[in-house]
């Protein structure tokens, strides 16, 4: 009975200590005590995580105590999330590379409503990079429409509007996925205004003029 107690209690001790795993703020973010790694916010309404993984530290903000996760899919040293009303938040390393939408290099994607809270359609990744049980159920990828999207975004030239968002005549949310960045989503924008459609990268606050096969494809005139 001694030694089950004895156990009992070195089992809450540890528990005990991974529960206080700490970061400690600096001028730019927090340190993770544990690796030494220092993390900052990435740029808003850019990069979003997909999933939470598992609960790797927390801080003292205030009066708040804030957990961190890690990312899936992502390596910890580079990334990591945090969630405020069940949305997701990412930082990263401050040595971790910060990718533009061209960057990402997506491959896929997943159109969201209005109100970017529920899926309602997708553009599907080419067979090439689906895994081998995957290639006979996808025979027509749509890579390439989201290579447009990030390509006109980067290089199109920017349109200076004057709206708010009720004037929009439509307004859908794309989640870009990439190979290269599998937790990640980069995230940008579809609307219809008097009669155009447009791309917006919020994070670039950069608004184009959508390209014709993106048009199409999400039902455009």
């Amino acid at each position: 009975m001694k030694r089950f107690t004895a156990l009992l209690l070195a089992l809450c001790f540890l528990a005990l200590i991974g529960c206080g795993n700490k970061g400690e703020l600096t001028e730019e973010g927090f340190t993770d005590t544990r690796t030494g790694i220092e993390y900052v916010e990435v740029e808003p309404m850019g990069l979003y995580p997909v999933q939470k993984g598992e609960e790797l530290l927390t801080l003292k903000k205030g009066e708040e105590t804030v957990p961190y996760y890690e990312v899936l899919f992502e390596d910890t040293s580079e990334f990591l999330c945090y969630e405020i009303e069940g949305n997701l938040f990412l930082v990263r390393a401050k040595t971790a590379k910060e990718p533009t939408v061209s960057e990402f290099n997506p491959i896929a994607a997943t159109i969201y409503n209005a109100a970017n809270t529920y899926p309602i359609d997708n553009f599907f990744a080419d067979v090439e990079y689906l895994p081998d049980d995957k290639k006979n159920e996808f025979t027509v990828g749509e890579t390439a429409l989201c290579k447009l999207a990030a390509e006109a975004i980067t290089n199109g030239e920017a349109v200076e509007l004057n709206f708010q968002y009720e004037d929009l005549d439509a307004l859908y949310y794309i989640r870009l996925l990439s190979q290269d960045y599998p937790g990640l989503y980069y995230l940008i924008s579809f609307f219809r205004y008097n009669g155009r459609c447009f791309l917006r990268d919020d994070r670039l606050g950069k608004t184009v003029y959508c390209p014709n096969d993106i048009i199409a494809r999400m039902g455009g005139d």
